[in-house]
């Protein structure tokens, strides 16, 4: 059978061009809203305290030379799945990041045309995170038990069973990762989305069950990180 989170790529993610074509019923317009309020210009952004940027409607991690983090860089890969599909592609997305802080990236006068680059391939970025929430599966399974297994399959096809559930899991791989690994860890706990869907109980609704284990698993994160990340302060908008 068609894995169905395969089957609504081409179903929930029309090719279309530019933020104004991209169907507002689109899994790519949903993630943008929720992760940029709809508004282009958080498609560039920089986290306070962070040494990274963070871009498109993923918030792709992209590392400038010489930085050294736990988090997966997921820029240099959506740029290689999008070069792959022939778009053309700006020669300077190539290699590290060209920034070493904020100021620097703010002030680089690409800026204009990097973002209309990040807009009109939203469906792109989209189809992206798509394809990395599927090909993650094998992975989350690496390692359990029995009931373990049982337990994340059956949560992750009651979800990619809807729309809204498939939206879930490709937006929290991408914002969290998938739980998988050894370097996302405070005290040995994750809370990638292994982690979120071995948490879900069964009997309850999935959709339900995956915000109340989200919630808790990301409070434990913050409880767990280094004081000196200060992770408290983000914590109110992961839970938006």
């Amino acid at each position: 059978m068609e894995h169905p989170v395969r089957r609504l790529i081409w179903l929930l993610i029309p090719l279309l061009l530019g933020a104004e074509g991209i169907s507002k019923q689109s899994v790519a317009y949903k993630i943008y809203r929720n992760e940029c309020a709809a508004n282009p210009k958080y498609l560039i952004h920089w986290n306070s305290g962070e040494a990274f940027p963070s871009l498109g409607i993923g918030h792709f991690i992209w590392y400038p030379k010489g930085t050294e983090a736990p988090f997966d860089e997921s820029f240099p890969k959506l740029i290689a799945f999008i070069s792959a599909r022939g778009h053309a592609m700006p020669r300077w997305l190539e290699g590290a990041a060209p920034w070493h802080d904020a100021k620097a990236m703010r002030q680089d006068p690409r800026l204009p045309k990097f973002r209309a680059f990040l807009e009109k391939t939203m469906d792109l970025q989209a189809a992206f995170m798509q394809a990395r929430a599927e090909d993650a599966l094998p992975a989350m399974l690496e390692g359990l038990d029995a009931s373990q297994k049982h337990r994340l399959l059956t949560n992750y096809r009651r979800l990619a069973a809807t729309p809204q559930g498939t939206y879930i899991l490709i937006d929290y791989r991408n914002f969290k990762g998938d739980g998988t690994s050894a370097t996302e860890r405070y005290k040995g706990e994750g809370w990638g989305l292994r982690q979120v869907l071995l948490c879900m109980p069964e009997e309850r609704p999935p959709q339900h069950a995956f915000v109340t284990c989200a919630r808790k698993l990301l409070q434990r994160r913050v409880q767990n990180a280094p004081p000196s990340r200060h992770e408290e302060r983000w914590l109110r908008g992961w839970f938006n």
